[in-house]
């Protein structure tokens, strides 16, 4: 019997040790986690689909842009093809805010389905408006799936991050 209670106890310390180990990770730490994986050929890729897209949009090649697209699911971590009415809404935004010049802002890495890549797009130039160049931002949300990038678009309801505003 007494051995039989210092089983149990045993069993019950390795459920609450291991229990502890496998603690849900903060926000904080999964995207530290997460940083600490890339490496500079990720930033280089990264980039580079993101810039194509902007080059493709100022060569208005948008139905080649959106085909490119992708949506994500933070919550089941997964990549789908843009639904017809997202495809319809994204083709109106790029022909009402044509790029006809565009400057990146700025781009940051927080999760693996979380990225931000800013863009400034001149729409209009002073000729145009009779004033000032028109300006909107462009952005996109690149994530990294089985190793590769794919580029996701950014809606209001995504993360992002606070840290460019």
């Amino acid at each position: 019997m007494k051995n039989f209670s210092y089983l149990l106890i045993a069993v019950a310390l390795l459920c609450l040790a291991t229990a502890c180990s496998n603690k849900k990770k903060t926000r904080e730490e999964r995207i530290e986690e997460f940083r600490s994986m890339l490496t500079t050929s990720d930033t280089t890729q990264m980039l580079q689909i993101c810039d194509n897209a902007m080059e493709q949009l100022k060569g208005k090649k948008i139905d080649e842009v959106i085909a490119t697209l992708y949506e994500y699911n933070d919550s089941t971590e997964e990549l789908t093809q843009l639904t017809d009415q997202m495809k319809k809404r994204l083709s109106r935004r790029f022909k009402m805010f044509p790029v006809l010049s565009y400057n990146r802002q700025y781009f940051s890495f927080m999760l693996e389905g979380c990225n931000d890549v800013k863009y400034e797009v001149v729409f209009a130039t002073p000729e145009q408006t009779g004033a000032d160049s028109a300006k909107t931002m462009y952005m996109f949300n690149p994530v990294k799936v089985d190793g590769e990038w794919k580029l996701c678009v950014k809606s209001a309801k995504d993360d992002h991050d606070e840290t460019y505003e």
